[in-house]
């Protein structure tokens, strides 16, 4: 197994991180974790074929997961040679796709005759619920209602041959059954958005553009929907270490935040491998 985050989830735009994307390779299948800004430019730069990517969930439909599943659509059909897609997410999933149809239906008249349409026409939906657990061709994926703004739900992959497993919290304040849900998983993908901001980190205006509400620090921000939502360091330390996992990535994360103060933090109440997530980073287990 090997997982690359192609973006690490940053809410709020900015140039060094991409909106929450993750791509599993497990038992000779890519699949594909959430599709938020900037994927297919993602995809490209860690020189993963993102045609052969025919099997995706969404964890939740906030546009920091999904605004990029239009592009990756037509992208990985039309340049990657798709042949085929799923898409599993929960409800409004569906609508999504429906959507894809609606908007571009003449544009995807037009390029049907330049491609072919089979990765375009037989784009297929399953909904995710609490019961949601399926045995793929040498791997098998399990979700868990997550809590957050909106339905949510975070997924474990485990892959048959190796026994190698992975979990992705998705977007969720602390919960007692998301360590339960991760046991003895050998990486935890957690969300850790909520952290100090480090001065250092903002840039200068004149060279490039500054989100200055998030550049000031928390206090602008409203503290009681973040922190009642996600997660920070030690949150995802005190998770790590109660479900037992090998390795912690702490993604979701603002702009300009402290990174090292996130390790220092998710360090001190967990015992395992600590890693602040970059775009692009690829993890074998």
């Amino acid at each position: 197994m090997e997982i690359t985050l192609v973006g690490t989830g940053s809410p709020i735009p900015i140039p060094e991180r991409g909106g929450t994307s993750i791509v599993v390779d497990i038992a000779d299948e890519r699949v594909l974790i959430d599709c938020g800004p900037n994927t297919v430019y993602g995809l490209m730069d860690a020189r993963i074929p993102f045609g052969e990517i025919e099997t995706m969930f969404f964890t939740h439909h906030h546009l920091d997961h999904n605004a990029s599943f239009f592009h990756f659509a037509f992208t990985s059909w039309t340049e990657g040679g798709r042949e085929s897609l799923t898409v599993y997410g929960p409800d409004g999933t569906d609508r999504l796709v429906d959507a894809l149809y609606d908007v571009y239906a003449e544009d995807i008249e037009y390029r049907k005759d330049i491609y072919p349409t089979d990765g375009i026409s037989n784009i297929e939906t399953e909904l995710v619920t609490e019961e949601f657990s399926r045995e793929m061709d040498g791997w098998d994926v399990d979700a868990l209602p997550v809590e957050h703004s909106i339905e949510t739900y975070a997924y474990r992959f485990t892959e048959h041959e190796t026994g190698s497993s992975f979990v992705f919290s998705g977007d969720t304040r602390k919960i007692p059954s998301l360590a339960e849900f991760a046991s003895d998983a050998d990486v935890l993908v957690q969300d850790c958005n909520t952290a100090p901001v480090d001065k250092d980190r903002v840039p200068d205006e004149d060279n490039q553009f500054v989100w200055q509400r998030y550049a000031e620090g928390e206090r602008d921000l409203d503290q009681s929907t973040l922190t009642a939502n996600h997660c920070d360091a030690t949150d995802a330390g005190e998770l790590a270490q109660d479900a037992g996992v090998e390795t912690l990535v702490l993604t979701h994360i603002m702009p300009y935040r402290d990174l090292e103060s996130m390790r220092r933090d998710a360090e001190s109440v967990f015992d395992g491998d600590v890693i602040v997530a970059e775009d692009g980073l690829t993890i074998s287990p």
